[in-house]
């Protein structure tokens, strides 16, 4: 989408152009449905399994709207009520429309008789989007690859350094400093002629951290979890829902087979893993259609490059790769696919990193869960020059701090709730989310605004140890309350009457101590070129093998051919390095594609 003034027109409709051929080639994809006027230009694409609305137009404002995404509103529309939801929008406006909206989305409305466009996020900026100013105007896309293609772009440093080190990038970044990231809950005016705004209409600074507590908790979280069941089902007749051996995923079958919803479940992993066998039972007992899918072929150089059309580059090329595949098998039977995402936050994720002062009301310290939750995973296996290389807990600290600004009398429990959505869930599961998106549709009920705003302002103390949903599976379905976990404990309430059921607890817990201070002692991988690491399986594929070449590397730009050449070099084996090898492949990759359409990444003209 482009928004100009009218004076502009010509130069709009030319980036458009340019826009539009950009998406075909990096998706592999054709228009569903284009408007243009004499001050907006729109298009939209059908997803792979050929859902999506096409955008729709009111004739009698000159108003258009494209929905993105997985929406429902209070009034009762959702997936199909494009037309009403605009028409919804002229009568009732920008702060209603957004007020109403919960799931996985971006809504993007042009607005005839204001001329400007609306962009509405959902509440945690899952459903990604993305901006670029123009020298005529403003630009908008579900693909930073797209808008870094519409002109020269530079590489921003921070933004590519967060990804190589971690796999995710942060705040507003992606690997082009002229493209950021729509913000979450929030409303985006990108007028014809004037600067763009934008207003949060949700916060959770607006919430109270302790408004549910104990059993009237548990029931309130179970009545929003089957109204969101009910929902996805009405609107999409054959859901599929993840099914593992742990908490979340039980929980949202559970409301499933409450609500009376019809699907099936899918499980995926080696045959012989926990979470295979028990979702294969709980599907059992439950009488379930259910699907396995083996993830023990290894990803091949094609299908990694097929992920590209979905992740932009933005997400591990490989490791989408295997995603891709699983959900390519599964949409060909299915509408929608079903995750238990956000279902952690009900569980207290992350809080162990606040003992022993669990739930005091001070400012979180910033630089503790940057080192244990952020820093720690970070590789070091690339070297970055001295004067841009980060300080891994200094750059994360200085994040969370930013985001948790003005919460800091809030519970540390609350602060890190916050952290964890406008950080991890923000951006590493809405990167999955959104690629996946592409595909076909894909939601989590736990990520409904009715339902986590249920699991934030329940008590710390009633959610911690898994408490609430623990306490909400007993009503919800209770054969699976009874039936164990992956570790061989049931998520039963723990009472007198239950104890004697938890005694794998202390083994389990004590197995993940000595982890992580004795040496991994796994068993030596069985040879052959299956089992190899990416690195080494595509070490004879040529167009691999000019990617990886550090002398002819667009990477060097930013980390250096020295540096590229001594990482390649490095005997260092091991899963830090392997991982940084395929997040080097496919920022790599990206950048030649981005070539192909005439714009370097350092902006010259190829």
């Amino acid at each position: 989408m482009l928004v100009s003034s009218p004076e502009h027109r010509a130069e709009r409709a030319h980036a458009f152009r340019s826009g539009l051929e950009a998406f075909r080639q990096a998706k592999s994809r054709t228009t569903s449905g284009t408007v243009e006027t004499d001050w907006a230009s729109a298009a939209t694409f059908a997803r792979r399994n050929g859902s999506g609305t096409p955008v729709l137009s009111d004739a009698a404002t000159g108003s258009w709207l494209i929905g993105l995404g997985t929406w429902f509103h209070r009034s009762g529309l959702g997936r199909g009520d494009e037309a009403r939801l605009l028409q919804h929008y002229l009568e009732a406006g920008g702060e209603e429309l957004a007020g109403g909206l919960e799931g996985f989305f971006t809504i993007v409305i042009g607005d005839g008789r204001s001329r400007e466009v609306l962009a509405v996020t959902d509440i945690v900026g899952s459903c990604h989007c993305y901006a670029r100013s123009l020298e005529h105007g403003m630009a908008l896309s579900s693909s930073s690859f797209a808008l870094a293609a519409l002109a020269p772009a530079r590489l921003d440093p921070v933004g590519c350094q967060e990804f190589l080190r971690t796999g995710s990038m942060y705040e507003d970044r992606t690997f082009y400093r002229e493209v950021r990231k729509l913000g979450p809950a929030a409303i985006h005016r990108i007028p014809a002629a004037g600067s763009r705004s934008e207003s949060r209409y949700w916060s959770m600074a607006r919430l109270s951290p302790d408004r549910f507590r104990g059993a009237p908790a548990a029931r309130r979280l179970e009545e929003d979890l089957l109204r969101a069941a009910e929902r996805v089902g009405a609107a999409f007749p054959r859901p599929v829902c993840d099914l593992t051996g742990g908490y979340d995923s039980r929980a949202v079958v559970s409301a499933f087979l409450k609500a009376g919803v019809s699907f099936e479940t899918v499980v995926t992993g080696p045959p012989e893993s926990k979470d295979v066998t028990v979702a294969r039972d709980l599907a059992r007992i439950a009488g379930l259609r259910h699907t396995h899918i083996s993830t023990t072929e290894p990803v091949t150089w094609e299908q990694a490059k097929v992920a590209f059309t979905v992740t932009d580059g933005e997400y591990d090329l490989v490791e989408y790769g295997r995603v891709y595949r699983n959900h390519e098998q599964l949409l060909r039977r299915h509408d929608i696919s079903i995750n238990g995402s956000f279902g952690e936050v009900a569980r207290g994720y992350w809080w162990e990193v606040l003992l022993p002062n669990v739930g005091a009301r001070r400012a979180l310290d910033a630089r503790r869960v940057a080192a244990t939750r952020y820093a720690a995973a970070g590789s070091h296996s690339l070297q970055f020059p001295p004067e841009t290389a980060l300080d891994l807990v200094s750059h994360f600290a200085g994040i969370i701090e930013r985001a948790n600004g003005g919460l800091e009398s809030f519970p540390n429990t609350f602060q890190m709730d916050h952290t964890y959505l406008t950080l991890r869930m923000q951006r590493w599961q809405g990167r999955i989310a959104s690629s996946t998106d592409q595909l076909w549709p894909c939601l989590s009920p736990f990520m409904f605004r009715s339902v986590l705003e249920t699991m934030l302002q329940t008590s710390a103390r009633d959610r911690r140890g898994s408490a609430l949903v623990r306490r909400m599976l007993v009503d919800l379905h209770p054969p699976f309350a009874t039936f164990p976990l992956e570790h061989g404990y049931p998520p039963l309430p723990v009472t007198w009457r239950t104890l004697h059921r938890f005694w794998p607890v202390p083994i389990y817990y004590a197995r993940r101590v000595l982890a992580k201070v004795l040496p991994a002692r796994g068993a030596p991988a069985p040879a052959g070129g299956n089992s190899a690491p990416p690195r080494l399986r595509f070490a004879s594929v040529e167009e691999v093998q000019d990617l990886m070449r550090p002398a002819g590397m667009r990477l060097a730009a930013l980390v250096g051919e020295t540096a590229l050449r001594g990482f390649f070099e490095s005997p260092a084996a091991g899963g830090s390095h392997e991982q940084t090898w395929t997040r080097v492949l496919s920022l790599e990759y990206t950048l030649r594609a981005l070539e192909r359409f005439g714009v370097s990444d350092t902006g010259r003209k190829q």
